[in-house]
């Protein structure tokens, strides 16, 4: 193994259960999205560009944070097996 690769151990359960929990979610929220796109073709709506960007500016920062804090969890792990000894 490369020094620069990290070794990376899963818990099986743990795992399962993220699977089953981030599928579900995930299914729920391309449903939300899905819904969300038919009112770009609604002739009764009407919007402006600065509308879309605002929004899309909107979810894509939610988004972004989210995946951050996903991402924590492999810095904290990178941290936790780091040994710094000073006095």
């Amino acid at each position: 193994m490369d020094e620069n690769e990290t070794m990376v151990t899963f818990d099986a359960e743990k795992q399962a259960k993220f699977m089953e929990e981030s599928k579900e979610r995930m299914s729920k929220i391309c449903s939300q999205i899905s819904l969300l796109e038919k009112v770009a073709s609604k002739r009764s709506v009407d919007y402006t560009e600065e509308n879309i960007e605002k929004m899309f500016s909107y979810l894509e920062g939610q988004l972004s944070a989210c995946k951050d804090k996903f991402m924590e969890h492999f810095s904290e792990q990178d941290k936790s097996k780091k040994f710094d000894f000073d006095f």
